[in-house]
This record gives C-alpha cells, structure tokens and sequence, in this order.
C-alpha cells in the first residue's frame, strides 16, 4: 500500500521526515555541507575568534546562480599572531581550552629559506615586508582564519573526509621571496613533541654567547596544510618535527622535489628547533600516486579538493589521500602528527582562511563550498 493511499501525502512525508531528524539529533550531527548560501556565517559551524570579521564578506557568485560565496580578505591592516579568544564562541565550544600556537616552518618553494653561517647557525633570508630584524618575529605574521567548531572536531585517528571549493587571487605580489602562505590547514590538539630519536638536538653546539639564551618553546606545526607560496599551490605533510611536501601544482621555475612511487618524499625539512629549520629530514611517510603527485592551480579559478584524513603515529601510523576535481592525486601512510599528550586524547581541528608571513597585499580567498563527513 503506498503512502498516498494511508492519507498522508507529500505534507506529511516532510513532517515524518523532520520528526525522524529531531528524534534523532545526533545522527548527522557531525556532518557539515556549508554553500553559505545565506549570505552570512552560521555560528554552529564556524569560530571566528583568530579573524578580524570586518574582512569577512559574502559576495553573490558571479555564475549567476544567485548563490553566495565566502571571502576571507587579508591585507595590511592584519598584523601579528592573533590567538584564539575562545570566549566568542562559547556558545558551541562549551569547554575552552587553549589553542596551541604553531610555526609557519620552512617553505618547498625556494632552496634553501635561509643559509648555514661559519658557526653553524641559521642565516633567515629576510621577508622585505618585516620591519624588524628577526624574520621569525610574530609581528611579521598575518592570520585570517576561521575554524571549525566542536561539533566538527574529531577524535584525532578517525577517518574524515573533508572537501573544499576555493579560489585564490590571480595575481600574486610577491612570488620571488617564498613568503610562507597556509590557505588550509589541519591540527592537532593537543600534541606533544616526538622524541627525537636520532639524537641531532643533541648534536646542536652553542657558543658561550648562545649559553644564557632562554630556551625554544616547541610550537606543533599543522599535520597537513593546504599551501600557497609563491601562488604556487603545494601539500606537506607532518611526522613529528620533520615536515614533507607531498605534491604541488607543476610550475616550469619549480618542479623538482624527486618524488618516487611507492618511496618516502624526499624533499623534508625540520621544522623544530629553529636552528634545524630548512635542514633536510628522513620521514616514516610513503607516496602512492598515479604518473606524479600533480595538482592543478587555484589562481583565479574555482578548485575542488577533497582530503580522506586518517592521521596517527600507532603501529603503521595513519593515511591521508588527496582527490583534486574528482581525479586521485596522492595518498601518504606513515606516521602522520605528534605523539599524544597522556590522558587528554588529541583531535583533529581544521582551519580555513590566510596564514602567512606579512606582504602589504590585499588579498582574497573564495570559498564557495566546505563538506565534512565523519566515517
């Protein structure tokens, strides 16, 4: 017997319907599928505690569909690390917590970001828009990102898949100085540092100047992050301090990181402490691709990226594959992240937006569509 013949008609499907929803909240409760379609940001979804709101704009996109899109400006008026006031979205955090800092690190696309002095100390090329000498120093950053939710924030080692539909600026200030740029990134919190088994801390000598210095606070760099660079759009990939560049947008200046099927990536640089920072590194990862780990650019054109994340350091460690408009770029196992902290188990939180050292740009990333599906 249909259900048009027990009287209930199309009206009460879509109340059955929503009673089922209700009943059952929990059910897609951790799936996201945000279009921005109102033309404003749903606070359910969305922490904007590291942005300034007044770059953040909701333009109708040109297609003519008469949907809204999301804009996330930068410009010279964002200076500075900005760390997470939580208060501001306690609403759906429900329990603060600090948000660990993270370094920007080196940067894949020009070799090497800094030199080796005769002692045996890091020369950082400088950034030409860093008033002050130290290129490192946080007032040389500029951070626009918006982050998920807890709702969308998962125990670290479950499998998420994630798609974004973006699109960066066409023109690009500067692509000679390999200004770090993070447009996407993934962490975990909280984490501790891997133990450096191969004992190169150790190795590290200080002269009798560096003996009073105070010591480097270890900051967790995101397990993986979507990066712009140059305009070049680029992947790396975290084992402990040892960062990895896993696939990039070919470009005729830059297309020479080695990578070979079934084989660790090749080009890893340290990331902590800072005077190993830009020295090459050995990860546990491995690369599974088709011809190469290639992506296609974002300058100026829509994009769709979807990332299957499934980080971990246990037995074999975790996986991350990486879907560029329908086509398989890349898969990376190994042991993906930092060791736990004892007794506070880590998640997985994603972060969306500009992340960067400091250009005098104004520059835009659109967002036309962000998914997340828990498996």
């Amino acid at each position: 017997m249909s259900v048009a013949m027990l009287g209930i008609g199309r009206l009460g499907i879509r109340l059955l319907a929503s009673v089922l929803l209700v009943s059952a909240p929990n059910a897609l409760a951790s799936n996201l599928d945000d279009e921005f379609a109102e033309g404003s940001l749903v606070r359910s979804h969305w922490c904007t505690c590291q942005m300034d709101e007044g770059l953040l704009s909701f333009p109708k996109d040109e297609d003519g569909s008469g949907d809204f899109i999301a804009r996330i400006t930068v410009d010279k008026t964002v200076t500075g690390e900005k760390k997470c006031d939580l208060s501001q979205c306690t609403v759906f955090e429900v329990e603060p917590e600090p948000s660990q800092g993270e370094r920007l690190g080196p940067s894949f696309m020009q070799e090497p970001r800094m030199e080796i002095s005769a002692e045996g100390g890091p020369l950082k090329k400088k950034n030409p828009y860093c008033k002050f000498d130290n290129p490192s120093d946080k007032r040389c950053m500029q951070r626009q990102e918006m982050r998920l939710t807890k709702t969308y924030q998962y125990p670290f080692e479950q499998l998420v898949d994630y798609t974004i539909r973006f699109r960066m600026p066409k023109e690009v200030g500067n692509e000679t100085d390999s200004l770090r740029w993070v447009i996407a990134q993934w962490k975990q919190e909280p984490a501790q540092q891997v133990a450096d088994a191969g004992g190169t801390q150790a190795n590290l000598t200080k002269n009798a100047s560096q003996s009073d210095e105070p010591e480097e606070v270890w900051e967790p760099s995101p397990i993986l992050a979507q990066r712009y660079d140059d305009g070049v759009l680029h992947l790396t990939v975290q084992d402990g301090d040892c960062r990895c560049i896993v696939a990039s947008e070919k470009t005729p200046a830059n297309w020479a990181h080695g990578w070979e099927n079934g084989k660790s990536p090749p080009d890893c640089r340290y990331t902590f402490p800072s005077a190993l920072e830009d020295r090459q590194c050995v990860s546990s990862l491995i690369l599974e691709f088709n011809g190469e780990p290639k992506l296609t650019t974002a300058r100026g054109v829509w994009t769709e990226m979807k990332y299957e994340v499934q980080p971990g350091r246990k037995g074999a460690g975790g996986s991350i594959t990486v879907i560029q408009d329908g086509k398989f770029v890349v898969k990376v196992t190994g042991k993906i992240g930092y060791d736990d902290v004892p007794d506070k188990p880590p998640k997985q939180k994603f972060k969306i937006g500009h992340y960067r050292d400091i250009m005098d740009t104004s520059d835009t990333m659109d967002i036309d569509r962000v998914t997340v599906v828990a498996k």
